[in-house]
C-alpha cells in the first residue's frame, strides 16, 4: 500500500513539475518573442534597435540556464546565432539583413515555444 501511494505521489510531483517548467518556459519565450517583434528596423532607427536587441539577448542569456535544462541545446544554440548575427547587421548598419535575420530569430523562438509545450511535437 505504500508503494502505491509513493507511486502515485511521485506521479503527481512529476507532473506538477512539467506543468509549472512548461507555464515558465511558455512564458519566457513569449517575452522574448514580443521584444524581437517589436524591434523597428529600418534605415534610420539602426542604433536603437541595435541597443534593444542587445538587451533583449542579454536578458535571453540570463534566462538561458534555467532553458538548457529541460530544451534542446542546438535549440538555444541556434537562437543564440541568430542574435549575435542581427546584433552584428545592426551594428554595421544592414537594416534588410537584419529584418531577414530578425524573421529567422522570430521562426526559431517560435519552434522552441511549440517544442517546449505540451503537445505531439515535444512528445516526439
Amino acid at each position: 500500500m505504500k508503494i502505491k501511494i509513493l507511486a502515485v505521489l511521485l506521479l503527481l510531483g512529476i507532473s506538477a513539475s512539467a506543468a509549472i517548467n512548461t507555464v515558465a518556459l511558455t512564458r519566457s519565450i513569449n517575452r522574448y518573442a514580443r521584444k524581437v517583434e517589436a524591434l523597428e528596423i529600418d534605415e534610420y532607427s539602426i542604433h536603437p534597435a541595435e541597443a534593444e536587441a542587445r538587451q533583449a539577448y542579454a536578458e535571453f542569456k540570463k534566462c538561458e540556464t534555467f532553458m538548457s535544462l529541460t530544451v534542446n541545446h542546438n535549440d538555444l544554440t541556434a537562437i543564440e546565432e541568430l542574435f549575435s548575427e542581427m546584433i552584428g547587421q545592426l551594428s554595421v548598419g544592414d537594416a534588410s539583413g537584419a529584418r531577414v535575420t530578425k524573421n529567422r530569430l522570430i521562426d526559431a523562438l517560435s519552434h522552441l515555444r511549440r517544442l517546449s509545450g505540451v503537445n505531439i511535437d515535444s512528445i516526439v
